[in-house]
């Protein structure tokens, strides 16, 4: 599934580059990007909507900086970028040092929000970097509008707020506290919302003790 998505994904935008553009996109997305996408992204969000590799800025000395995953979806502007060590240790030098802060300070003069990760994080610990992409994008874009969700009562998309604030496991006390309500009608709706597929039950059979977003709800209000 990611395979064909990813190959659709790219050739989409090999279609919309040129010149020197569709040059670093072809030379330098790599084995190392492509890993961010397979292992962090996807499993977290299922699809590439929004994202852009090696994505052109212009900067102000008549050239551009690029971007591993552009993540352009407004208000936000977010990059996604992957180290390698050891090719970092290896090629970096003073002059490429001090270029590498200037691009990340101009970058984020210009209102892009910059998140790294090492390649090493990334095979060793994918689970610990999808959560902190889930938290990210959680407080990003986790509010829920009105309208967004015509099937959500107001209660309803509350609950979800707070899911997608806490990227853990929650419990119905959490919600009593948030909306105010007794523990029946706390479970009342989280249940509602478990049928819905917006929840699901991570702890509990005959009753339920802990809920937490579902990858339907991660996508829809998250990706």
């Amino acid at each position: 599934m990611f395979e064909q998505h990813y190959e659709q994904w790219l050739a989409q935008q090999r279609k919309l580059r040129k010149g020197e553009s569709l040059r670093k996109l072809d030379e330098d997305h790599g084995h190392s990007e492509k890993l961010f996408l397979q292992e962090l992204w996807w499993p977290v969000f299922g699809n590439l909507d929004f994202l852009h590799a090696e994505h052109e800025v212009p900067n102000s000395r008549n050239s551009s900086y690029y971007l591993d995953h552009a993540y352009i979806r407004p208000p936000h502007l977010i990059d996604w970028e992957v180290d390698d060590f050891s090719s970092y240790a290896k090629n970096i030098n003073r002059r490429g040092f001090d270029y590498e802060r200037d691009r990340q300070n101009h970058l984020m003069l210009d209102g892009w929000q910059i998140y790294r990760f090492s390649l090493d994080a990334i095979k060793e610990r994918p689970r610990q970097c999808q959560q902190f992409i889930l938290q990210v994008m959680g407080r990003l874009y986790g509010g829920i509008q009105q309208g967004s969700t015509p099937s959500l009562s107001l209660k309803q998309r509350e609950i979800m707020r707070l899911a997608l604030r806490l990227q853990r496991p929650f419990t119905p006390l959490e919600v009593c506290v948030q909306l105010g309500i007794s523990n029946r009608s706390a479970r009342d709706l989280l249940h509602e919302l478990v049928v819905l597929d917006f929840l699901e039950i991570v702890d509990g059979h005959l009753r339920a003790r802990t809920f937490r977003a579902t990858y339907r709800a991660r996508s829809l209000f998250l990706g």
